[in-house]
């Protein structure tokens, strides 16, 4: 790796871990200084462990023969002095490939069996079930046993031709298909369906997960990652020859599953070596490949900054080598300068966002709260210092309006634990509206209207009614939220007019970018039943295989609805109780004073002593938070919401 591509990890982990010790240390603070509640504990234990998981999916994108493994192989593996994974012509990867790194996992190599497209498994659920992977442990330290057991990457079967249309690998009327036949009976197709491998990596470890996609049928073949793994990429790079530049098939590739998808794409010229020539300058070579930048970048309608042109055998060998001019001609470091600059901050984006949304209103509560303690012993010491020198019948006035203003609190708290009942009631009934079961009727219904056919107008009658009736609950929870919010700020608002309690705004949840996701796959849906081929006799595998996957993203995206909602209900109305509950423990600690210097006079000076006390203590507590939430800030890129002034 060059300077920049390390120097952008180790920025990114040091952000990443000095952001999980701000999390741990608000935890601790919490059980230190509060009567925390065991959920609250539990959330903040899954925020600091998904802070360490979370990854950013990096696609590699392209048909056969472009060199996607070979640039892997130059980014990450070179340190093996030899390729890793299988790229030799002929001989590379035939199944999708995800690598990635979990730390609680010895390294290993999983591989999916071809078979189990027998089924209706999506491979996605199949990856819950480790019983059903071929699995190799991966010894880091041997570069020949690595490389032996990559090559199970490579491997195919030959099979006869019905088992093969069985597999929905082979259809005779496709031309496609021609180089899977091995005789009159046979073809030979991939011997695994995906295959999963942790490896150490610096650049892995902190997060990244790359993806080595297969050519443009074997995609086809798997509708799962053209439909999920690919779409809920966060970056996607898409190889390219340099001597062909964008083919027929290229275009279909790029428009079919790259331009429409991720926030990031870029397309790399790959094998610009095969441009070198003695008899030009470097100069003229220079001219040549930017054309072809030029071209390439007006053909996918994207900016010439987002094609990059490289050779990633050159890079490859340059490192092996340790060769600088062969690795400066290769340009592999203007990529790893993207990935750096460009890839890198993408997922800190996406980390920072999570951080903000669960940690940000927990942080801005908990210094409302340590500030509104610090205000209430200020204000018991100066209901102390006035009662210096005062008889026992104005002290006794005060206990009582003291006594009266806490009746009429308790009263409005009751009144508020009225309304949090149907506030609660609400949230219940909201959720049980985004729980599996209805998700399975809805499931349930489409498969209905699809019933046993199969067939192409059956598929988007489904879909349809499955966006339909997911739309339809999205918008019911939306409406749902806007009620329960209002509720809740009315009776909050009377808090706030009858006891100065400072002013709350509860979030309001947006569903948008679910809504989104949902049109996102009715467009796949009308694309895939758009294409001639899919309306076949002979495809209607893949068209149940299509719809399977469909309606696991669905059900993803329900889940992720249901999460969030949860998350938004607690957000809403647990600072609000807080708060409230935190008001009248103030209230009563006040009138605790009144009445132990109501007991007898001679305690004012002793009472006004200890509460200086306690608010040097508050003091020293409030900075402490206060330090931790001005680091979260700028970790997390958030404004602290400013204070009740006092």
């Amino acid at each position: 790796m060059n300077y920049g591509l390390e120097s952008g990890i180790s920025r990114f982990k040091d952000r990443r871990d000095r952001l999980v010790k701000v999390v741990t240390d608000y935890k601790e603070w919490m059980e230190r200084h509060t009567e925390v509640e065991p959920e609250l504990l539990m959330r903040l234990y899954d925020l600091t462990e998904g802070l360490k998981k979370d990854r950013l999916m990096l696609a590699f994108v392209a048909e056969f023969s472009r060199g996607k493994t070979e640039l892997i192989n130059a980014l990450f593996f070179a340190d093996f002095k030899q390729r890793l994974l299988p790229s030799d012509a002929g001989r590379t990867t035939m199944c999708p490939t995800e690598i990635f790194r979990d730390p609680d996992s010895e390294p290993f190599i999983r591989l999916l069996p071809i078979e189990t497209r027998f089924r209706d498994d999506s491979i996605n659920a199949l990856k819950r079930q480790p019983v059903e992977w071929s699995t190799l442990r991966l010894d880091v330290n041997d570069p020949n046993a690595m490389v032996t057991a990559m090559r199970k990457l490579a491997e195919t079967k030959v099979v006869f031709k019905v088992e093969a249309r069985a597999l929905g690998l082979w259809d005779e009327n496709d031309p496609n298909l021609g180089y899977m036949i091995k005789d009159q009976d046979r073809v030979e197709i991939p011997a695994w369906r995906y295959a999963m491998i942790n490896y150490p990596h610096p650049l892995l470890e902190s997060g990244l997960c790359i993806l080595d996609t297969p050519g443009l049928n074997a995609m086809g073949a798997e509708p799962e990652l053209t439909i999920s793994a690919i779409p809920n990429a966060h970056a996607l790079l898409f190889l390219l020859a340099t001597d062909t530049g964008v083919t027929q098939s290229d275009y279909e590739i790029w428009n079919k599953f790259v331009s429409k998808h991720a926030s990031q794409h870029y397309a790399v010229l790959n094998k610009i070596d095969m441009l070198w020539d003695d008899l030009k300058t470097p100069e003229e070579i220079g001219r040549t490949i930017q054309r072809q930048i030029e071209s390439t970048a007006t053909q996918l309608n994207i900016s010439a900054a987002s094609v990059l042109a490289i050779s990633a055998q050159k890079a490859l060998v340059g490192k092996i080598r340790n060769d600088p001019d062969m690795l400066r001609r290769s340009g592999i470091q203007a990529l790893e300068v993207l990935l750096a600059r460009e890839i890198i901050p993408s997922r800190e984006k996406i980390m920072r966002e999570s951080a903000a949304r669960e940690l940000g209103p927990l942080v801005d509560e908990a210094r409302e709260t340590a500030h509104v303690r610090m205000q209430t012993a200020r204000q018991a010491l100066h209901d102390l210092q006035q009662l210096s020198g005062k008889n026992q019948q104005i002290v006794e006035q005060m206990r009582e309006k003291m006594q009266r203003d806490k009746l009429v609190y308790d009263e409005t708290a009751r009144n508020f634990n009225t309304t949090r009942k149907v506030i609660s009631q609400q949230g219940w009934e909201l959720l049980a509206r985004l729980d599996d079961d209805r998700m399975d009727k809805i499931i349930a219904e489409s498969m209905t209207v699809i019933s046993d056919s199969w067939t192409t107008a059956g598929l988007i009658r489904g879909m349809q009614l499955l966006i339909r009736r997911m739309a339809g609950e999205f918008d019911n929870a939306n409406n749902q939220c806007g009620n329960i919010k209002q509720l809740l700020l009315s009776a909050y608002q009377r808090f706030h007019d009858d006891h100065g309690l400072v002013d709350v705004d509860a979030p309001m949840i947006n569903l948008g970018r679910y809504r989104a996701r949902l049109d996102e796959l009715l467009v796949s849906t009308q694309e895939f039943c758009a294409d001639p081929l899919n309306i076949m006799l002979e495809k209607r595998f893949m068209v149940k295989k299509f719809y399977i996957a469909l309606v696991a993203q669905a059900r993803i995206v329900f889940q992720q609805v249901r999460m969030e909602t949860e998350t938004w209900l607690r957000l809403t109305l647990d600072p609000i109780v807080a708060r409230i509950q935190e008001h009248k423990k103030q209230l009563e600690h006040r009138l605790e004073n009144l009445n132990k210097v109501h007991a007898n006079l001679d305690t004012i000076q002793e009472r006004g002593a200890a509460v200086r006390q306690e608010l040097i203590q508050l003091k020293a507590d409030w900075d402490h938070l206060d330090a931790i939430a001005r680091e979260f800030s700028q970790l997390a890129g958030v404004t602290l919401k400013p204070l009740s002034q006092e």
